[in-house]
């Protein structure tokens, strides 16, 4: 089981936000097997389920803006959707890649060596839907290399009553009263505060309670125009990785992550996996 806190010792978990994707195709495995290739220890990855009830990895709900199909996933068989392939949301024409099962993902991050954090995008009622995300995570042997993450709390607190030992990553827009608290309340590992929202304040009551940074970033063009106005956050981004604010910087660049954390005098950690 991975080291969630390597802020203590100089090292910062750099993750792929859907693999390597900024010149590629997001949740698919060229992307994820770039990452790894970069010394990335960790990748995000997107569930949805389909009409026959199988779990995919993809971030829309429709199949619109990132495939060469149309329609909701929701009510879609997957035996239709496994005859389409993906499409790069900014136009780059890259060949498409097979929209996959959880199962098959899990089984090919497994191969390679990533840890993976899966973020559950669906609505649903009942425990049936994660009893099936459970059930793929044991099977494939991931267990202690996976965290679920997503924006409702009650999902990650659900899971840990069905898997205790899986471990979980809230994800917060917002500036929240009291982070530590809400943490606590979803029995979460992990906060993820996405940029602009993070701060100081957040990210040591955070600590405090013993509960793992993580801090998502746009990739680099994002902030050129900014800085040329006088506004650069990633100078300031530096000072709180310095200051041991930081346990995990996800960005879709991880080439980018790798060089940042680098400058910042820090290491990016690597996890090693034993065959279990």
């Amino acid at each position: 089981m991975f080291d969630l806190l390597p802020s203590r010792s100089g090292r910062v978990i750099a993750c792929g936000h859907r693999g390597h994707s900024i010149d590629g195709h997001e949740n698919t495995r060229p992307s994820l097997r770039r990452a790894a290739e970069l010394g990335a220890s960790l990748c995000e990855i997107d569930l949805r389920i389909t009409r026959d009830a199988r779990l995919i990895v993809f971030h829309d709900d429709i199949l619109d803006n990132a495939s060469d199909g149309t329609g909701l996933i929701s009510q879609t068989d997957f035996a239709d959707i496994a005859r389409l392939r993906t499409r790069n949301r900014n136009g780059a024409l890259i060949e498409g890649q097979p929209i996959e099962p959880f199962e098959d993902i899990l089984a090919y991050c497994r191969n390679l060596g990533l840890a993976l954090i899966v973020e559950i995008k669906d609505r649903f009622g009942g425990a049936d839907y994660l009893d099936r995300v459970v059930g793929h995570i044991r099977q494939a042997g991931m267990l202690e290399r996976v965290l679920i993450s997503s924006f409702d709390y009650v999902v990650l607190r659900d899971i840990k009553q069905l898997a205790p030992g899986i471990r979980t990553m809230g994800i917060n827009y917002h500036r929240l009263v009291d982070p530590a608290a809400a943490a606590r309340s979803a029995t979460m590992d992990v906060m993820n505060t996405d940029y602009p929202q993070f701060a100081p304040d957040i990210a040591e009551s955070l600590h405090s309670a013993g509960v793992s940074v993580s801090h998502y970033v746009p990739p680099p063009q994002h902030f050129a125009l900014r800085r040329s106005y006088g506004l650069d956050y990633l100078d300031l981004l530096q000072s709180h990785m310095r200051a041991g604010l930081v346990d995990m910087l996800v960005c879709d660049d991880v080439a980018w992550i790798i060089d940042f954390i680098k400058s910042c005098g820090l290491t990016p950690t690597r996890l090693n996996f034993t065959e279990s």
